[in-house]
Formats: C-alpha cells, structure tokens, sequence
C-alpha cells in the first residue's frame, strides 16, 4: 500500500507500507516528503514503490506478473510437486490467457464469474467443450489462494475479489461399494496373484488410499499389536522419465493409525514370508515378483484388467476404500471413528460421501431406541 497526503503548499507526504517485521510483527513505512504538483507527486511515490518493493509498481502489476510470481515465491516451495505442476499448469494454460492482462488492482469478482462460466461453456484446451465443475472448482481455489496472499503479506490488493464469487459444486461421483459375496468373488479370482491379492485384502480392511497402500513399509506394519501407521504417500512425478517419491501425506488427518484384525494380520504374516529377502524394516511391503515396488498406474491399470473379468466393470481401485467405510457404518460404527481410519479431515466428510448408508442407521437407530424402552 502507499499513500499521499496533501500537507498544503505544494507540499505533499508519501507513505510506502513495506509489509511486517517478521520479529516484532510492526508495520515498516518508508516516508518522504515531497514538494511539487500533485501528478508530480503520483509519479515520485510510483518511483518509490518500484524502489522500495521491487518490480512494477504495485498500481502497475498484472495479474499474470502477481501469479508468475505467486508461483516462484510461494507454492514452489510450500506444496508437493505434482501439486505445483498442476498449479503451474492452471496457471499458464487457463488463467494467464484469460485474466493475465488485467491489472491486478482492477481485476474483480465479475471478471471472476465470467471467467468461471466461460471455463464451463468451452474450457478445454482442444476446443471440444468445457470443463467439468470439479475442474473449474479447482481453478476457483488456486486463484482464491494465491490472492489471498496478494492481500497479505504482499499488501498489494486489500481484498480477495473470489471472496463472494460462488464455485461450481462439483457433481457427486457415484460410488460402488462391493457387498461382501462380491469381495469375495473378487478376492477368489486373484487368489494365485500373491502380491496383488494382498494388497487389493489389505485395502478391503484397512480403507487405505491407493498411494499409502504403496508407501507402507515393513517398519509401518506392527503385527503384533495389530495396527499399520500411515506416514507417507505415493508421488507420481511425470514429465519426460516418470519417477516415484514417497512422501508425508497432504494432511495432518492423512497421518494416522490403522487397527486391523487377526485375519489380515495372517495374510500380512503369510506375505512377509512370500516377499523373503524384502521384508526388512525399511523395505517397501508392496513389490511385484522382480522385487520392483509396484507404480501406481501399474495397480490401476492391473486392476481394471481383473475386474473387467468378472463383470465389474464400473468398478474403481479407490471403491475398495469405499467398500471398506460402507462395511464399518453398516456395522453400526461411529462415523467419527470411520472418519479417523479413512484419514478424512472432517467428519461431515464422510458422512457425504457415504450417504447412501444414512437411511439403514437410522433405522436401526429406531430399533435401537425401541429396544431401550422395554
């Protein structure tokens, strides 16, 4: 922010806010006083902006300028990288070619609408149509964030025009819960498939995500005390070689403990003597037949293969997780406790995505409170 102040007399005082002391948490402000008209005085405290801060003027700045450097100085260093390419790639492909020459002071919640109902209209990159409201959704909360961050600490705007500006809500993507005679015939059929039925039973039981499944190490497994620990997660990095990382999961609720029962825990047993040579601690639990941990895509694509021979067809890698949460709220499990196992940030999160199972509790609820009054 900068201000001038007319102090009569030609005379004027300007006033550059320079952000916080990151030790005190007290404004900086630089001051000068100058003497002269006023447009003379415009153009001197735009001079002592480009000095003090850098770069355009603050006036001056574009949108695409602000989200270049949103991305450099910000979300290059504070998000996953598949995260930050995706941002990148937002950023450059869809945001810069619609709203980057706006400057950023003058961009507003109506240029904001108009670019997420273009987006709907014919969004795609090929022309064929436009994008879905999940996409657009995403798009609305990248650049909410990053002009968050132009509000404060970069002081450059004094409000976040997304703030108002309503996002397309995504359409609910229809699950497919197996009931337990169709886990079965899932599990029959890959029975001879050591590594992948292991991990296709362990996630029936456990609900773990796809990308943790593929993180756990033997060290993560407490067999004794019948519980996992989730401390990491599957990061596919793609773009010329295809690599893997493994890293902390996203969220703090992504960090957690996993009970298992007696069952699992003697496949688990069984697998461990399969894998031979690589089940040390620090040794991935999840490898194919060569030793090579297993890629994410390579469980996906595998998995379709599997399913689509028995009929499944509909059926996704992550309804496993589905089937997993559907069986404990059937079962009359607290919800918050299926939140914990799931890794869900909130429990209404998982009562939305599980809704369908809603009505059955509620009746057994009433039996419940029938029961309770004889």
């Amino acid at each position: 922010m900068a201000h001038l102040v007319n102090m009569g007399n030609k005379k004027w005082r300007i006033s550059i806010e320079l952000g916080r002391n990151p030790r005190t948490g007290k404004r900086k402000r630089k001051y000068k006083t100058f003497h002269g008209t006023k447009k003379e005085a415009e153009i001197e405290k735009l001079e002592m902006i480009k000095k003090y801060k850098g770069g355009a003027p603050v006036d001056e700045i574009t949108v695409e300028e602000y989200l270049l450097k949103w991305l450099k100085e910000y979300a290059k260093n504070n998000v996953a990288h598949t995260t930050y390419k995706d941002y990148k790639s937002t950023i450059v492909n869809h945001l810069i070619p619609a709203l980057g020459r706006l400057k950023l002071k003058k961009l507003h919640a109506r240029h904001i609408i108009k670019y997420q109902n273009d987006k709907l209209e014919n969004g795609r990159l090929n022309g064929e149509g436009g994008l879905s409201n999940r996409s657009v959704q995403k798009h609305h909360r990248l650049l909410s964030q990053a002009l968050k961050r132009a509000v404060s600490p970069y002081e450059y705007i004094n409000k976040n025009p997304c703030q108002g500006v309503k996002a397309p809500s995504p359409k609910t993507r229809e699950i497919n819960p197996l009931d337990r005679d169709q886990a079965q015939k899932l599990l029959d059929f890959i029975e001879y498939d050591t590594n992948f039925y292991t991990l296709i039973y362990l996630d029936l039981y456990t609900g773990l995500r796809r990308g943790e499944l593929l993180a756990l190490k033997w060290k993560d497994i407490d067999l004794d005390n019948l519980r996992l620990h989730v401390r990491r997660s599957t990061e596919v990095i793609r773009g010329g070689e295809i690599k893997v990382r493994y890293n902390e999961p996203k969220t703090k609720s992504s960090i957690r403990t996993v009970d298992f029962d007696e069952d699992t825990a003697q496949k688990l047993l069984s697998y461990r003597g399969y894998m031979k040579s690589h089940s040390n601690p620090e040794d991935l639990v999840f490898r194919l037949d060569n030793k090579k941990p297993m890629h994410p895509d390579y469980v996906s694509r595998r998995f379709r293969r599997k399913r689509n021979k028995i009929g499944f067809d509909n059926l996704r890698f992550h309804d496993l997780r589905h089937t997993h949460a559907t069986w404990l709220l059937q079962a009359g499990v607290n919800p918050k406790i299926v939140q914990e196992r799931l890794g869900h940030q909130d429990v209404t999160i998982t009562l939305k995505i599980y809704s369908h199972v809603i009505p059955s509790m509620q009746k057994d609820a009433v039996k419940k409170l029938q029961n309770f009054k004889k």
